[in-house]
């Protein structure tokens, strides 16, 4: 090989470090903020939606005509 230097593909564009990532910020069942880290994408270096795997997104809503009917 050529040596021990390990340059990145992307030494141009450097990742954002993942304490300056932030928390997901969801509120828990005791009523404090999650600190969890968010969903990350890699391939754009940002939050997929800003929260974390157990916060991940809302309901789509009810799917069945007793779920609709009960709103």
């Amino acid at each position: 090989m050529f040596g021990l230097i390990n340059i990145s593909l992307m030494a141009n564009d450097p990742r954002l470090p993942r304490k300056e990532r932030g928390t997901c910020n969801a509120t828990t069942r005791r009523g404090t903020p999650c600190q969890a880290p968010p969903v990350w994408d890699k391939n754009k270096d940002k939050p997929v939606n800003g929260r974390c795997k157990l916060h991940g997104g809302k309901s789509t809503g009810p799917k069945t005509e007793a779920g609709r009917e009960a709103i």
